[in-house]
């Protein structure tokens, strides 16, 4: 009976048909100008002309940027020489590269062809679509930004707003707290709204808020190292004291145009909130959660080190909110997170759509006019397209880099569109508008303007040509 079976199992295994040998064709796609990889597309092998007697094979980009397709040595043409990869991928430009196999030696058994494409369209740069607000990463980003400025909000008593951020604090630590605060956050326009509004609420100064309102998305650790390495040591210094500078200039204009103080006070109620809410550690210790969570949900580590520093703060908040808040607590700490989400999201969802429709659109021939001179009127017109885009956290260097490398952008233009692309946006200032006036809104947005032209004219008149780092 064994042997019958092992026989039968011999002549199964050689009745199958044994793999016919195949060309390994592979390699990777990126970013012309960032050199991150492209994970949406596919790479189509042909023969140009010769349609008729070669069917094209396609395989589809993975989420490393990598492609891996297989053509059988039976199916490869007279000449294998000719055939073309081509890379495709949604707002670039198409890519078509020859299998040059080196003569004399016939068809290897794998060929690697490695692809850059360059942006078709400002989408292909700015890629809007991937931000915290439409991607998986709300749960990450913009969710903990949402319910720490409704901690801060619910339990947060005002007396402690105002005794760094009020309008009787001193002016050194109240600008310091709002300024230094955006090195710690990595928060884009969208993720600030939150904090500004809950602090706001809370009785902050005029000047201070203002401060933080801007420096919060501007500035950050990630940001500051990004763009020294992707475009430049000595920018990305400047970039950060530009920011320190224009937030307290903008902050004191502020506070002298409309005063130390808001025009409403917090309410006795509010005032009262320390004796009725939770403990001071319990709410010391669920901001830090939450804080912790912010700073660890914009982190780029990959999955498995994200979920490892991510999971372990959930749990912890999870168990505070159980043993430590109480029902009373939570239901409070709902209800602002609500109204929060309530001011917010109707308006941020649309208005990135939009704006996020219109860069699949545009072509990156487009913003021409934002190259060549240095004059002021040019880094006037960069500072406020990049006031009226959407640029998610880091998109702002990555397009800047394009448009000084492959658009001939002037160092002036570059500097100003750094300086408003990731403070201002054109829904940030709808959501802002409704809760401090249109007057205030005006003033805020036009000192950072002409403070950001005025810097990119200064740098861009002393600094010279730019030169990228791959030439050096």
């Amino acid at each position: 009976m064994g042997r019958t079976l092992f026989a039968f199992c011999l002549l199964a295994t050689l009745a199958l048909p044994a793999s016919a040998p195949a060309l390994r064709l592979h390699g990777e796609v990126r970013r012309s100008v960032t050199k991150s990889v492209i994970a949406e597309g596919e790479i189509e092998l042909r023969l140009p002309g010769h349609e008729d007697r070669f069917v094209s094979r396609t395989a589809p980009l993975r989420e490393d940027g990598s492609y891996e397709l297989l053509l059988p040595f039976a199916d490869l043409p007279e000449r294998p020489g000719d055939l073309t990869l081509t890379a495709l991928s949604p707002g670039f430009v198409p890519q078509e590269l020859p299998l040059a196999f080196p003569e004399g030696t016939g068809v290897p058994e794998e060929w690697r062809t490695d692809f850059t494409l360059s942006a078709s369209t400002l989408d292909g740069i700015l890629d809007i679509f991937s931000c915290c607000v439409l991607s998986w990463s709300v749960l990450t980003v913009m969710l903990p930004a949402f319910l720490l400025g409704a901690a801060i909000t619910a339990f947060v008593p005002s007396q402690y707003v105002l005794r760094y951020l009020g309008p009787s604090a001193p002016k050194p630590l109240a600008y310091g707290a709002a300024i230094t605060s955006g090195m710690v956050l990595s928060l884009c326009s969208c993720n600030v709204v939150p904090l500004f509004i809950s602090i706001w609420a809370g009785g902050a100064g005029i000047g201070p808020a203002f401060a933080f309102l801007y420096a919060g998305p501007a500035i950050n650790l990630v940001a500051i190292s990004f763009t020294c390495r992707v475009i430049g040591l000595g920018i990305g210094i400047y970039r950060v004291v530009s920011v320190a500078l224009i937030s307290l200039a903008v902050g004191l204009v502020m506070a002298r145009v409309f005063g130390e103080r808001q025009d409403h006070q917090p309410s006795a109620a509010k005032l009262g909130l320390m004796h009725f809410g939770p403990s001071g550690r319990v709410t010391a210790t669920l901001l830090g959660l939450l804080l912790y969570l912010l700073v660890v949900g914009s982190l780029e580590v990959g999955l498995v080190w994200s979920l490892a520093l991510f999971l372990p703060g959930v749990a912890g908040l999870v168990l505070l909110a159980v043993f430590g808040l109480g029902r009373e607590h939570c239901l409070e700490w709902g209800r602002e997170t609500w109204s929060l989400l309530k001011k917010v999201i109707p308006i941020l969802i649309p208005a990135v759509l939009i704006i996020g429709f219109a860069t699949q659109h545009v072509p990156l021939t487009a913003t021409r006019w934002l190259s060549g001179s240095n004059g002021f009127s040019r880094n006037l017109a960069a500072a406020v397209f990049g006031a009226l885009m959407y640029f998610p956290i880091l998109t702002e260097v990555a397009f800047v880099k394009a448009m000084l490398k492959v658009m001939g952008m002037g160092i002036g233009p570059g500097i100003a569109l750094l300086l408003t692309a990731p403070g201002l946006s054109l829904p940030g200032m709808v959501i802002v508008g409704r809760d401090i006036g249109w007057k205030r809104l005006i003033v805020y947005v036009g000192c950072i303007v002409l403070l950001a032209s005025m810097t990119g004219w200064f740098f861009g008149s002393e600094w010279g040509q730019y030169i990228c780092n791959c030439m050096l």
